[in-house]
């Protein structure tokens, strides 16, 4: 009998590991750790104000990642209520007319946005440029591209083309850390992008029209989707004012310089640790949307609670080594550009816990769908960061209370956000309104 259970359990687990699953999960992981090596290397090869730069780069890619989410939410909401429906979502005019407009809105931004934090020169110019686009399509390829794959049912393609295109990203960053050829690393990251972004658009295009130019979208699927849009977008700006609002504030306080560095030095590990709950999120997600959009919500509590917990305890290793060690923990990401205050750990350790309830609330809210939640979530979030922007500007705080009262704002947004998760799977109510 045990001989028998042995080589049951070992195919499970097995099957597990090559599934989406557990697919999923090793690229997120080298997704992640990629991310960490990045700060790394990055911070030990440029100068102080190339590195204040980047880091404006980084805050502009991430101020435009609402159009990437607002996108990929509603094409990810129409194309998978159409197949859990009626088992088809091969075409898709509305939702490729979406992609086509962010790719070229994205595209111009990477152009025009380098100036404007300084990069006047040719040199510098080029190298603000193609990190931009490098940063901006790779929003495209995890938000809209990814999530269309999912919807669809093509998940597992996805994964493959992906660990191929990590695996090289890994190979030109270990360039750049011999090398300290900062202008080329971007170059060729933008070369890689383009390649890959080409590359899937050829695969999927073979079998689908998923990401063809639009034809056939009619005026009436066009105001459908634009409805679409309008919920998502409420989403979205709920995750982005949540997580982006904080460098307008400390660029308001305290310009861009040290105050706004040692801001995102904490973002950046609360990032990473959403990150990594999003992506349990992302396994849990089919399940999920496929009750929600069944209208048997009882059956998404538990991958949800399972992403919770998980999620949740990834948070915890990093809180405690911020909370316990933050000279060491930033020193060892930001080598001579740590600029993180004494007594910043604390508050960025709770952060970082509350990163867990913000990722699955969010996440799962903002793919559901629910016009209500959703609403209710958008609302959460402007009132608590006003609260915070104002109380930072008029106190005038020092960094450490900032991080303090930018813990406290994003805490609230992410208890509503579990709040709403939780009724919303509490009620039969249809995804739809």
């Amino acid at each position: 009998m045990k001989d028998d259970a042995n080589p049951g359990l070992a195919r499970r687990a097995w099957a597990f590991a090559t599934g989406f699953a557990g697919v999923h999960a090793a690229n997120a992981a080298l997704t992640i750790l990629y991310s960490l090596a990045q700060i790394l290397v990055i911070a030990r090869v440029v100068d102080h104000p190339t590195y204040q730069m980047t880091v404006a780069i980084q805050a502009a890619s991430m101020y435009l990642l609402p159009i990437n989410q607002a996108v990929s939410r509603a094409n990810f909401v129409l194309l998978r209520e159409r197949l859990v429906k009626t088992s088809r979502a091969d075409s898709s005019p509305e939702a490729a007319a979406a992609l086509q407009a962010s790719q070229g809105v994205l595209l111009l931004a990477s152009l025009a946005i380098p100036p404007l934090v300084g990069a006047l020169d040719l040199r510098a110019y080029a190298t603000m440029a193609a990190l931009l686009f490098t940063a901006t399509f790779n929003n495209v390829w995890y938000s809209e591209l990814q999530m269309t794959m999912m919807a669809t049912g093509r998940a597992m393609q996805f994964e493959a083309v992906t660990f191929a295109r990590r695996v090289i990203t890994y190979a030109v960053l270990a360039w750049l850390f011999f090398a300290h050829d900062y202008l080329g690393f971007n170059l060729v990251m933008a070369a890689v992008t383009v390649v890959f972004h080409a590359w899937l658009l050829l695969l999927v295009g073979r079998e689908s029209d998923l990401f063809h130019w639009p034809r056939g979208l009619t005026r009436v699927k066009a105001w459908q989707h634009v409805q679409r849009l309008w919920v998502s977008l409420q989403a979205t700006f709920a995750e982005w004012l949540t997580m982006n609002g904080p460098y307008a504030v400390f660029a308001a306080r305290f310009g861009i310089g040290p105050g706004l560095v040692a801001l995102d030095s904490v973002l950046k590990l609360l990032r990473m640790t959403v990150l990594v709950t999003r992506n349990l999120s992302e396994i849990a997600l089919p399940r999920v949307s496929h009750a929600i959009f069944s209208h048997q919500p009882h059956k998404a509590r538990l991958p949800a609670a399972a992403a919770l917990l998980a999620g949740g305890g990834a948070s915890a290793v990093v809180a405690a080594a911020v909370a316990f060690q933050q000279e060491r923990t930033f020193n060892l990401l930001l080598g001579h550009n740590n600029v993180v205050p004494p007594g910043a750990g604390m508050p960025a350790a709770l952060a970082i816990l509350s990163g867990a309830a913000f990722a699955v609330g969010s996440h799962l809210v903002g793919h559901s769908g629910h016009p209500r939640a959703i609403r209710r979530l958008m609302i959460v979030a402007m009132v608590s960061t006003a609260a915070f922007a104002l109380y930072a500007l008029v106190a005038r705080l020092s960094v450490v209370q900032g991080i303090w009262a930018f813990t406290v704002s994003f805490g609230v947004v992410g208890l509503a956000a579990l709040a709403l998760l939780a009724a919303m799977l509490r009620s039969e109510e249809p995804a739809r309104g």
